[in-house]
């Protein structure tokens, strides 16, 4: 008879611990995001900021703004290639180790590249 008590208690209580995980998982997968979006906006604005520091002429600065734009709106909404992102990012990399710095060829091309990342413009 006491078995049958202890069983009785056990399964209330496990469910009330493993309630109580979830809970806390789903709140710390929350504040991940959370995190993972500051951050990836916080590198946006950087490359952003360089790029527009550093455009020599020849460079349409309101494009490099609008760009950047709608890439921060793009990311939390999923609606980022990230492996044409990644090419995008290599290609940057590569054309800023040079060392006469960005040319006015290279940010277009990589302008074209983010936005071929994100897809086609929708329509508002």
């Amino acid at each position: 008879m006491a078995r049958d008590v202890s069983r009785s208690r056990f399964w209330p209580v496990a469910t009330g611990f493993l309630l109580v995980g979830l809970v806390v998982m789903i709140v710390l997968y929350i504040q991940m995001l959370a995190f993972i979006n500051r951050f990836v906006a916080m590198a946006v604005d950087l490359i952003e900021k360089e790029i527009l520091t550093e455009a020599p002429k020849g460079v349409d600065k309101e494009r490099v703004k609008e760009t950047f734009a709608r890439m921060k709106r793009a990311i939390p909404r999923g609606k980022v290639n990230f492996g044409k992102a990644r090419a995008a990012a290599t290609y940057a990399q590569k054309a800023r180790s040079d060392e006469d710095g960005w040319t006015a060829e290279e940010i277009n091309t990589l302008l074209e590249m983010i936005n071929a990342a994100m897809g086609p413009e929708e329509k508002k």
